[in-house]
């Protein structure tokens, strides 16, 4: 594990980035205190995909869940198909919709 104060990573940075890029993540400290990591893109790419995917399945599972008895699959399924639409065009009138019909 790589870790550099961060008043050095700041005056080296092509330096800990090309690391980043080849050994792996460069952790970044302040005080003695881990505040930080440099990693390559193509690191944050795979974690932030990975990050998503389970995110939305766990909240379509743990919705499923929760309504389990109360709404049907296609009043589930209406939710989901709106869901790719900005928070704010269907938040409050999606579930309206459904609830009510």
């Amino acid at each position: 594990m790589n870790t550099v104060p961060i008043f050095e990573a700041k005056n080296k940075l092509p330096l800990f980035m090309h690391q980043a890029e080849t050994s792996g993540p460069v952790f970044i400290s302040r005080r003695n205190k881990t505040v930080g990591v440099l990693i390559s893109f193509e690191e944050y790419k795979k974690l932030s995909a990975a990050n998503h995917n389970e995110t939305f399945l766990n909240k379509a599972a743990n919705l499923r869940k929760k309504i389990n008895g109360l709404l049907t699959n296609e009043d589930v399924e209406k939710v989901f198909a709106r869901s790719n639409e900005p928070a704010d065009t269907y938040q409050s009138d999606v579930f309206d919709e459904v609830v009510k019909g």
